[in-house]
């Protein structure tokens, strides 16, 4: 029934060329993963660097190989913090603490470790063998590398593997 006064309702079409504007991107969801993702990394990079640091400080070395051992036991804290903030958060959807994601999630943290602590071994027997830098300083700048270095390894095993959606 049409009122006095009012136009008959248009069809809106939307042009192919407006459409594509408005598509979602393919890659919105790993976009905001990686955002939540670098977040928790946030937390992680202070367990590490602080349980890295506190060792440093409490037992000095300048022995690439302590370093290492240094590295490893913060490297465990921090892969405990990892699952914990990635299940509940970045991944919780496809969550699902069975044998078989814990497992990989476990097999990530060891290649995490194996990645880091080589990367870290390496720059850090430069660094503390051909520099003066202090220990407190090469081992720190040594880390960085090698943290960033393992994390991008591991979101993308994490986001690929690890907690991919389950095939239906």
């Amino acid at each position: 029934m049409k009122v006095a006064g009012q136009r008959p309702a248009e069809k809106h079409t939307i042009s192919p060329e407006d459409r594509v504007g408005r598509m979602p991107w393919p890659g919105k969801k790993t976009g905001v993963k990686y955002a939540q993702f670098s977040l928790i990394g946030g937390s992680n990079a202070l367990v590490d660097l602080g349980v890295l640091n506190l060792l440093l400080l409490v037992w000095p070395t300048r022995s690439p190989e302590i370093l290492v051992a240094y590295n490893v036991v913060a490297l465990v804290l921090t892969n405990a913090n990892s699952y914990l903030w990635n299940t509940l958060w970045t991944f919780r959807h496809q969550a699902r603490h069975d044998a078989r994601q814990v497992g990989l999630f476990t097999a990530q943290g060891v290649l995490n470790v194996a990645v880091g602590g080589l990367l870290l071994w390496l720059l850090a027997h430069w660094l503390l063998t051909h520099t003066d830098l202090s220990p407190l300083a090469g081992g720190n700048m040594a880390k960085v590398v090698s943290m960033v270095a393992a994390s991008t390894m591991s979101f993308v095993f994490l986001r690929f593997f690890v907690f991919r959606k389950a095939k239906r």
